[in-house]
């Protein structure tokens, strides 16, 4: 029996953590997971490779399709970013109706036009304050 390519979530430690594995090793997983369509999963391999090509594909895909869960992850790992990228971000995700990316990506760039916009397609969203008088 062939060994899947996709490990489990203890062998995804493994391939992230242990010594010995190569960046090859790493590479070919990540293909296997986002051709799978596993992008968020993908992208955690080249945690400290913020310079990988890949990544900027990743990046580029992400703008467009406008989902701002991965520009954001993306940047938490080093991958360049302009506010450009944020803003082109948040425009798709506002043209295919994804309000609450839209809305991360124009808070992020304090961006208030864009947040009117937003918040006009988000009526019920606010942010929750827990009450702290006990």
């Amino acid at each position: 029996m062939a060994r899947a390519t996709i490990p489990d979530a203890l062998g995804m430690r493994h391939l992230k953590y242990e010594p010995g594995v190569t960046p090859a090793q790493r590479d070919a997983v990540a293909d296997a997971l986002r051709a799978a369509g596993r992008i968020p999963e993908a992208i955690l391999l080249y945690d400290g490779r913020a310079d990988h090509p890949t990544l900027k594909d990743d990046l580029a895909k992400a703008k467009a399709d406008g989902v701002a869960f991965l520009v954001f992850a993306l940047r938490k790992q080093g991958v360049p970013m302009t506010e450009d990228d944020l803003r082109a971000c948040g425009a798709a995700a506002e043209a295919k109706g994804r309000w609450y990316d839209a809305f991360r990506c124009y808070e992020s760039l304090a961006d208030a036009p864009g947040l009117e916009r937003v918040r006009a397609q988000l009526p019920g969203y606010k942010v929750a304050v827990p009450d702290n008088k006990k």
